[in-house]
């Protein structure tokens, strides 16, 4: 039998094995590489100086204005009711002459209003027929009525409302006279009628 033909490589192609350093020996006993990792010695950080900073400044900018808030128009509270106009009255006698009356008036020849109605402001009419009293009939205008008091005149207060039927008043009872309707003062006729504040 014959040996086996081995094919030796040329030189140089298979790099030869390292020499293992020979191993560390700790007192005198020979053993493994010590493979501890030491730690790094500490470097020191250079040193520097810092920058020199600039004074607080004495003036702070004054501060911004808040924004203005605005509602939004579904959450805006509806704008309050435009008040309507405070009606007023005429007054019309026989010669056409017009009265005019919004507050509280007292009628007569040479009327005074006494302590019970002392806002009350006099209102002299004519009386040719001399029926009228001194001081006849109050006269009020109350959240657009008109209101008629017969002041204990000698000769009454009576209302015709629409050409109708003539109502002769209570002395000292007030009434309330629709505008068109006649107020008569004794025989003294007067056409209430209504001027300002119509509704539609």
């Amino acid at each position: 039998m014959t040996a086996p033909e081995f094919i030796v490589p040329p030189p140089g192609l298979i790099p030869n094995a390292p020499d293992e350093p020979p191993a560390q020996t700790t007192e005198g006993v020979t053993g493994p590489t010590d493979r501890t990792v030491q730690a790094a010695p500490i470097r020191q950080l250079p040193s520097f100086t810092p920058l020199p900073t600039a004074p607080p400044s004495t003036t702070s900018p004054p501060p911004a204005p808040p924004a203005e808030l605005t509602m939004p128009p579904a959450f805006r509270s509806p704008p309050p009711p435009v008040p309507a106009a405070a009606p007023t009255f005429d007054l019309i006698g026989a010669d056409g002459v017009a009265i005019a009356i919004s507050g509280t008036y007292v009628l007569g020849r040479n009327p005074v209003a006494d302590h019970a109605h002392a806002d009350a402001r006099p209102i002299a009419v004519a009386d040719p027929t001399k029926t009228v009293s001194k001081t006849h009939a109050l006269i009020e205008v109350r959240e657009g009525r008109v209101i008629v008091t017969d002041l204990h005149s000698t000769n009454g207060v009576a209302v015709q409302a629409g050409g109708g039927e003539v109502t002769v008043l209570d002395a000292g009872a007030p009434a309330e006279v629709e505008p068109g309707s006649v107020l008569r003062l004794g025989d003294l006729a007067l056409t209430l009628r209504r001027t300002s504040g119509l509704t539609v």
